[in-house]
């Protein structure tokens, strides 16, 4: 296991991010360790491979990657909400690899194990350029970074077969975005209690306060994520205490980040009748941080021919985070099959 860390930040070139996979590691480990096995999804999540590439601007970013046993199925590409990173989700895409699927899982500049400028952002098209720059490289081009990508060719009006994206709370309005602006990219998405709508998001004032010019002394100020308190996440006190030790957890954000987080709500409110690609929804029952009756009425309005909708009514916003996901995970398996299969 040592050795495994060395390898990871010698490739990284930053002993300060492999310090903060140790933590993440540490603490996963500690707390799966105090569950009751009835308690247990499955076997202790493997540690995914950390990868890294370069966005469309120099910065270097990870990516955590888990193999499929066989020659992947297909390729599932996931993005995290606001808060967390792709090391809540270990056991979700343990389970998809083990279904066959390869899995991809993007920490959000500034997020999880990309230290450098923490919940801070030039323009929200950068976190949508970001997205798309990793599916080209890995999915469109020739191989970059080792067994982690394929080329799989396809003509210019075509998606790639077999690449779905799939956006969790947050992440969901950013695959949203994504599916929009390219909607060839890949053959599906999949949005797991999107943050579309939600009673936590600015109101009025504070929308027009953000909208004002600001110095960049202004920009730079931090501000903290409303979503701070664990309950809202899931209702198991383990799943709490986990969220609330998380070191590498978002807690704050820059007014710069806060203002385009604005621009790129309204760009994937918008994005309903631009939707054609196969599309699943899932819905928690008991989610505070979603409004589920506005992401419904969004879905309503979603222009596919393929679309699915699933609700979990005794979940809570966090499906990983349930006392029995597995449910959950084999939806989304399913999904994955159907769509890339057909």
């Amino acid at each position: 296991m040592k050795r495994h860390y060395e390898m990871l930040c010698f490739r990284s070139g930053s002993f300060r991010w492999c310090k903060r996979y140790r933590m993440e590691s540490s603490l996963m480990l500690r707390w799966y360790s105090q569950q009751e096995t009835s308690q247990r999804a499955d076997a202790p999540p493997f540690p995914p491979r950390i990868d890294f590439y370069t966005a469309a601007d120099g910065r270097r970013l990870a990516v955590r990657i888990w193999e499929a046993a066989q020659p992947p199925r297909a390729r599932v590409v996931f993005l995290h909400g606001i808060t967390s990173h792709g090391g809540w989700y270990s056991h979700c895409a343990q389970h998809l690899a083990g279904a066959g699927f390869q899995v991809h899982f993007l920490d959000r500049r500034g997020s999880g194990l990309n230290a450098d400028r923490p919940g801070d952002i030039d323009h929200w098209q950068t976190w949508i350029d970001d997205v798309v720059e990793y599916i080209r490289k890995s999915f469109h081009e020739a191989p970059e970074m080792g067994q982690a990508h394929f080329a799989l060719p396809a003509p210019q009006n075509e998606p790639v077969r077999g690449v779905v994206l799939c956006g969790m709370s947050w992440g969901g309005k950013l695959a949203v975005a994504v599916a929009r602006r390219h909607p060839r990219l890949v053959h599906g998405v999949a949005l797991i209690c999107p943050g579309l709508y939600s009673p936590f998001q600015p109101g009025l004032v504070k929308r027009l306060a953000l909208a004002l010019p600001m110095p960049a002394w202004l920009r730079e100020r931090r501000l903290k994520i409303p979503l701070r308190r664990p309950e809202l996440f899931t209702d198991s006190q383990l799943w709490r205490e986990f969220i609330d030790q998380d070191p590498l957890a978002l807690r704050e954000v820059t007014r710069q980040f806060a203002r385009e987080d604005q621009q790129l709500t309204s760009y994937a409110r918008q994005a309903a009748p631009h939707l054609h690609m196969p599309l699943l929804l899932m819905l928690a029952g008991r989610d505070r941080i979603v409004n589920n009756r506005r992401t419904r009425e969004f879905f309503a309005r979603v222009s596919s021919a393929k679309k699915s909708l699933n609700e979990y009514s005794h979940a809570a916003h966090t499906l990983e985070f349930e006392p029995d996901p597995l449910p959950y995970f084999a939806d989304l398996a399913d999904w994955v099959s159907r769509t890339t299969s057909a």
